[in-house]
């Protein structure tokens, strides 16, 4: 490396080499180093921070979320259920439900503890709304999907490919061209 000059007061330098007792260039070229590091620990630490305190991470880990077989409910999910006429609203949150202060670890456990312990299908009390999505969609039906591999009635193919986030779908609408 082809060396530079850096001014700084006399004052500063002598004293730095007094301490240094030797040549101080390699003592300043290690201090620069150590320096240059921290920096970039600092600057990782803030991007870390700023990406986990981000709105997106509300809820925990965009990529996690918990399964509902066969469903896959992703951290922000909203679930609700109606219960004695009341409306009961619940969150997937860091791999969990969450129901006012209380975790749960599966649908049937949070529907349970609202129905006050009575035995319930939680696919038929239940109603999903995805982070993406503006309307809750009957847990049933979503269910019915992936089992049957056609759309519930009145959902178009479009629809249905954009909901699933399919690339491609078995041909259920037009089997005309495949008639003989």
């Amino acid at each position: 490396m082809r060396p530079i000059s850096i001014q700084i007061p006399a004052e500063l330098f002598i004293e730095f080499a007094a301490r240094v007792k030797g040549d101080p260039s390699e003592e300043i070229e290690l201090l620069v180093r150590k320096h240059l590091t921290s920096l970039d620990e600092v600057v990782q630490e803030a991007n870390l921070f700023r990406t986990v305190t981000s709105k997106e991470f509300n809820d925990g880990d965009p990529s996690g979320g918990m399964e509902w077989s066969p469903l896959w409910l992703p951290n922000g999910t909203d679930l609700r259920m109606r219960y004695r006429q009341k409306t009961y609203l619940a969150k997937v949150r860091f791999d969990a439900i969450h129901f006012g202060d209380l975790e749960y670890h599966s649908v049937s456990q949070w529907v349970r503890q609202i129905a006050r312990g009575t035995a319930r299908n939680a696919w038929h009390d239940v109603w999903v709304k995805f982070q993406d999505s503006d309307d809750f969609v009957y847990a049933d039906t979503l269910r019915q999907v992936p089992r049957t591999g056609f759309p519930p009635s009145g959902e178009s193919r479009a629809a249905r490919i954009i909901r699933l986030g399919a690339i491609s779908l078995p041909d259920d609408e037009d089997t005309e061209g495949n008639k003989k």
